[in-house]
């Protein structure tokens, strides 16, 4: 019996005892007559699908830069934010992030859909946006300014040339320095480096090397995380052809704890399973917001109905977006209270639970939700303060296991069939 076999049964007796068997684990398209519900505050993502040099570990929908693309999907996206406003009325966004591809290779392109969206929503959260080191210059940051961006993320992943040249990333160790050097001092509201670990040879010094020089460019915050290979992504194929294989769940573990005391001997405060920030500043995140709609081919929204998912294809979701019409593809419903079961995973992914809301977002299943978090503490992996559950750092390890387990899992799956076709049909995971 293959691993795959074994965790199937597995996935889905731990799904139907937390949500109920009435929850349809299937994506398809939505029904003609279905429209969005009416929502009062939420955040947003804009996918921005541009790349210089599209590295092969990157799961996400991403083409080669062309400057012929950018006017197209300029207006698309435009069109596309007019479409959610015209259904779901004048929202609060609590905060925008602004993913890629490389969105800052589309400047002009980022302001105007900003604009569109300050036009039709009252946008009161801060702007996130993503980069790479190649692509940062004084220019730059004078329009992320310009655009209003508060908080930015630069993609180093590593500070060796060894360790960037395996991942497909073509820039040397002092571009990345020098990027970081001139965003942390450039009056942004916080900079988070990425960094990646549990690379193929990497060291637990190497790890450690590498966070050390990252915050001595004065970034606020630091994400750390493991290579995570998708099989629809080239860096499975990569990895064979270089004959290496990924550290073993030792290696993993040791990085993870190394990371962990670094961090909290220089003052950076864990704020979710894989990031950590110093000072009071705003947290920088892709993830854990309650809820989002997506803009942009691939993007995804999270709707208090479940879940929707756009055509992964550039030119499939130009097209409808011009033309007044739904770029989304797919579509999972909810039912009992599986909003509230993903609400309760993304506090977990944040390694702080707020107990007192267990009734609200769980409604009939807090009483279940309390038994399962009880054995959390149990066995050690969170403790309690106050009125709030925090994982331990052994929790927050673990968690990020069950993570690539069962998210990483459902992304592979969904996205494999999403990138085959334009408009896929029913995709189960």
């Amino acid at each position: 019996m293959t691993g795959h076999s074994i965790s199937r049964p597995i996935t889905e007796a731990v799904r139907r005892y937390l949500v109920g068997p009435d929850q349809r684990w299937v994506f398809e398209p939505p029904p003609p007559d279905w429209t969005p519900p009416r929502i009062a505050r939420t955040s947003l993502y804009l996918h921005v699908p541009f790349c210089r040099n599209v590295c092969p570990y990157c799961p996400y929908t991403k083409v080669p830069y062309e400057e012929t693309l950018i006017d197209p999907y300029t207006r698309a996206a435009r069109a596309e934010v007019d479409w959610w406003a015209d259904r779901i009325g004048p929202t609060e966004i609590t905060s925008v992030y602004i993913g890629g591809g490389t969105p800052t290779l589309a400047m002009d392109s980022v302001a105007s859909v900003l604009e569109r969206i300050r036009e039709r929503f009252r946008l009161t959260g801060d702007i996130n946006i993503e980069t790479n080191p190649a692509d940062v210059n004084p220019v730059i940051v004078q329009q992320l300014h310009d655009a209003g961006i508060a908080c930015v993320s630069l993609g180093v992943q590593s500070f060796q040339t060894e360790k960037l040249a395996l991942i497909g990333r073509r820039y040397e160790p002092v571009t990345a320095e020098r990027a970081l050097e001139l965003l942390a001092r450039s009056g942004f509201a916080s900079v988070n480096a990425d960094i990646m670990f549990a690379l193929p040879g990497q060291s637990t010094h190497d790890v450690i090397a590498d966070l050390t020089r990252a915050m001595r460019t004065g970034v606020n915050q630091i994400t750390t995380y493991p290579l995570f290979t998708f099989p629809y992504t080239t860096v499975g194929e990569y990895l064979r052809l270089k004959a290496v294989r990924m550290p073993n769940l030792h290696t993993r573990r040791a990085h993870y704890r190394a990371i962990s005391r670094w961090c909290a001997e220089h003052n950076f405060e864990r704020v979710s399973v894989w990031g950590f920030k110093r000072g009071d500043v705003p947290r920088y995140s892709s993830v854990t917001r309650d809820s989002y709609i997506g803009i942009g081919p691939g993007a995804g929204s999270h709707l208090p109905d479940g879940f929707v998912l756009n055509s992964f294809d550039l030119n499939s979701w130009t097209r409808a977006a011009l033309a007044g019409h739904t770029a989304i593809a797919l579509r999972m419903p909810f039912a009992g209270e599986m909003a509230g079961w993903w609400w309760l995973y993304w506090r977990l992914y944040d390694t702080h639970i707020p107990l007192d809301d267990l009734d609200a977002a769980l409604g009939q299943d807090a009483p279940k939700a309390r038994r399962w978090l009880k054995t959390l503490e149990w066995t050690g992996l969170a403790v309690r303060h106050g009125k709030t559950l925090e994982l331990t750092e052994p929790g927050a390890f673990w968690l990020h296991l069950a993570q690539n387990h069962f998210a990483l899992n459902y992304v592979n799956t969904l996205w494999t069939q999403a990138r085959r076709a334009p408009w896929p049909q029913a995709v189960n995971i």
